[in-house]
C-alpha cells in the first residue's frame, strides 16, 4: 500500500517505519529533527519487537513537499498526531488533498474519529486501538516498550467497506503490526480510555511507571474510582464494553495489564516533563464533559483532569 503517516513521533514512526521495511510506499510527516536524522541514518525501532534499520520511508515536514503525482497516490493515511491537533490536521490534509483517501486515527482518547467523519466523510473514517507503547528516544531513533494486545481497527456503521478493513489488517499484521478488523470499534476504543484514563493521569501526577501504582494500595482505589465512574458514563452513553461489571475489568487491569506494561512510563508524563500540552482533555476530561452532558458528577475523573491541567501550568 501506499501510506502517508501525519505525526510521524513515537508511534506513527513505528506504523510507518515496520510497513515501509514491509515493502509498503511510505511517507512520514514529522518534526525537521527527526526527518533529517531519518534521511540521514535511516529510522531505527528498537525494543520488544527487535531491531530495524528502515531506508526507505520518505520524509517531509510539510505538505507542500508532496507533488500532484505523489497525492494522488496515496491508499490511507494513518494519522497519530496528538489529539488537540486533530482538527488542524485535517484541515492542512483537506486543503492539499483535492479527493482525500481513507484516514486512520492511531491516536488516543475520545473524539478523534469524530472529528475525521466530519472532515473526509464516513466512508473514509476508521478507527484503530492502538495498545503498544513506543517511547521517541532521540530523533530517528524509537524503542517499542511494552504491548498488550494486537491492534484493532473499524469504521463507522454505514461507512467504509468491510473489504478494506481485512485487507488494511493484513497490511498491518504482514508487516509486524498484529490487526484485527471489528464490526464494532467504539467498544475497543472505549476498552482503551479505561486503561488510559485509569493509569495515564495517576502515572503523571505521582511520576512513576505503571507497575509502581500497583504498590500502593491508595492508588489502587483511586483507579478503582476512576474506572466505576467511566463505566458510569459508558452506560449512559449506551456503550457496549467487554465486562459487565467495573470489578471484571479492575481485576483484569490489575492481575494482567499492568504486569504486561509494568515499566512503561504514560506518554503523559513525558509530555509534562518536557513543558508541552498534555492530551488529558481526550481522555479523563472527555468522560468528564460527557458525564456533564447528561448531568452527573463524576468526581475522581474531574480532579484528576484538573491536577494535570495545574501541572501543566506550574513551570520547573
Amino acid at each position: 500500500m501506499n501510506v502517508l503517516v501525519l505525526g510521524a513521533g513515537a508511534i506513527g514512526s513505528v506504523f510507518g517505519g515496520l510497513l515501509g521495511k514491509a515493502g509498503n510506499v511510505v511517507y512520514l510527516l514529522g518534526r525537521k529533527h527527526h526527518i533529517q536524522a531519518i534521511e540521514k541514518n535511516g529510522l531505527l525501532i528498537d525494543g520488544i519487537w527487535g531491531k530495524h534499520l528502515v531506508r526507505n520511508v520518505k520524509g517531509i515536514t510539510n505538505l507542500d513537499d508532496l507533488s500532484e503525482k505523489e497525492k494522488n497516490g496515496f491508499e490511507i493515511v494513518l494519522l497519530s498526531v496528538k489529539s488537540y491537533d486533530t482538527e488542524l490536521m485535517l484541515a492542512e490534509l483537506n486543503k492539499h488533498f483535492p479527493s482525500t483517501p481513507p484516514v486512520v486515527s492511531l491516536q488516543n482518547g475520545l473524539g478523534n474519529i469524530e472529528k475525521i467523519e466530519s472532515a473526509v466523510g464516513r466512508e473514509k473514517t476508521v478507527g484503530a486501538r492502538v495498545i503498544f507503547g513506543v517511547e521517541f528516544m532521540d530523533p530517528g531513533y524509537v524503542k517499542v516498550t511494552v504491548s498488550a494486545d494486537r491492534t484493532v481497527i473499524g469504521g463507522l456503521k454505514g461507512g467504509i467497506s468491510w473489504t478494506f478493513l481485512e485487507k488494511l489488517a493484513r497490511t498491518f499484521t504482514s508487516a509486524g503490526l498484529k490487526a484485527d478488523a471489528t464490526q464494532n470499534i467504539n467498544r475497543f476504543i472505549w476498552g482503551k480510555v479505561l486503561y488510559n484514563c485509569a493509569l495515564n493521569g495517576l502515572a503523571t501526577i505521582l511520576d512513576v511507571n505503571y507497575g509502581a501504582l500497583l504498590s500502593s494500595d491508595r492508588a489502587r482505589e483511586i483507579m478503582k474510582n476512576i474506572i466505576g465512574e467511566i463505566f458510569i458514563v459508558a452506560e449512559k452513553q449506551n456503550i457496549s464494553l467487554d465486562w459487565e461489571k467495573p470489578s471484571e475489568y479492575i481485576q483484569l487491569l490489575f492481575n494482567d495489564l499492568i504486569p504486561r506494561t509494568f515499566e512503561h512510563h504514560p506518554s503523559m508524563l513525558q509530555d509534562i516533563k518536557r513543558g508541552k500540552k498534555t492530551e488529558i482533555d481526550a481522555l479523563n476530561g472527555a468522560v468528564v464533559k460527557i458525564a456533564e452532558d447528561h448531568g452527573i458528577r463524576i468526581p475522581c475523573n474531574w480532579t484528576l483532569t484538573e491536577l494535570i491541567k495545574a501541572r501543566e501550568l506550574i513551570k520547573q
